[in-house]
């Protein structure tokens, strides 16, 4: 290193370098304790659950919903109101709106102004689940969707993401109200019976009318629990109930089964809810929430599953 102009200086009078040289190597043990930190942050995420992937397959996934706010407010009736939440819900969307902007600040604000159209699911829906803001603002001014023909695009050997909330079928009627809301058990089938059987005719809407047409459906509870065993057979799969360890639930995954997870009150529902687990990798279980892409873009260690599942069941091709 080239020396400065008073580094003889510092020699002969101090017998030390120069203090800039110290401070450089405090600099550097900063810089490490930094390091340490963020590395100790990062294993912690990792412990929770809350590391984020890159991404989820999006080929299959629509959420392109039109909220024309002042068109809206145009079409609200006297006959839309349902005059079932108050004051204290229209405050706690004011309060969310304040902790975001954009788009989705003006949506919740338009929601207090009008909180006599909406429901409790779609309040709830809207405070707790951001991506599905748009959804829950539009469901009083959508009629249900009749007859859902689409595509879906496979690809043989992974399991196609959807998501029960996709604009083309979210207002399609299940049950005591829409796919959107209701519909995770039909969803979480149809993405494994998709992948497992390459029948295209399985799609999420498909799957939830069968259901209901089948008893699969149990009014003031939600999806049974027989859909997935019963059920499955209707649409060339195995499903059977299980239990498993961390060890079992990643080696039949490595065997190609594809596991549902009835899910209780936690990181992924206030309720009940389904899911998807669909691989173990070195920092966790990759799963598939049909009502939450954010969630699906994280690993998830079998500690912080465990507790929060209900029943699983492995599906295979029959």
């Amino acid at each position: 290193m080239r020396r400065g102009k008073y580094d003889d200086y510092y020699d002969e009078v101090y017998g030390r370098k120069p203090p800039r040289k110290r401070r450089r190597r405090r600099g550097r043990g900063f810089l490490l304790l930094l390091v340490a930190v963020l590395v100790l942050a990062g294993l912690y995420m990792v412990r929770r659950g809350g590391l984020r992937v890159l991404s989820v397959p999006e080929e299959n996934i629509e959420t392109e919903f039109d909220v024309d706010l002042d068109a809206l407010a145009a079409r609200i009736t006297p006959e839309m109101a349902v005059n079932t939440l108050g004051t204290a819900e229209a405050a706690a969307l004011r309060a969310a709106a304040e902790e975001t902007r954009g788009e989705r600040a003006r949506m919740l604000e338009f929601m207090a102004d009008n909180i006599g159209i909406y429901s409790e699911e779609a309040y709830k829906t809207a405070i707790i689940t951001p991506e599905k803001t748009a959804f829950a603002l539009l469901t009083p001014f959508m009629s249900e969707q009749g007859d859902v023909s689409v595509n879906i695009e496979l690809t043989p050997g992974e399991i196609p993401y959807l998501l029960q909330y996709d604009s083309r079928w979210a207002y399609h009627g299940y049950g005591s109200s829409y796919m959107g809301y209701t519909a995770c058990g039909p969803t979480c089938l149809s993405m494994a019976a998709l992948a497992l059987t390459g029948n295209p005719a399985y799609t999420p809407p498909f799957v939830a009318d069968w259901a209901e047409a089948n008893g699969h459906y149990v009014p003031g509870a939600g999806t049974a629990w027989t859909l997935f065993t019963t059920g499955a057979s209707a649409f060339g799969l195995n499903g059977t109930a299980i239990s498993a360890g961390e060890e079992d639930l990643t080696a039949r995954l490595e065997r190609g089964e594809i596991i549902v997870a009835s899910m209780l009150p936690g990181d992924f529902t206030t309720s009940g809810h389904f899911i998807l687990i669909v691989k173990s990798e070195a920092l966790g279980f990759r799963v598939y929430d049909p009502n939450s892409m954010a969630l699906s873009r994280q690993y998830w260690t079998y500690d912080t599953l465990a507790p929060q599942i209900a029943q699983l069941w492995s599906l295979t091709a029959a």
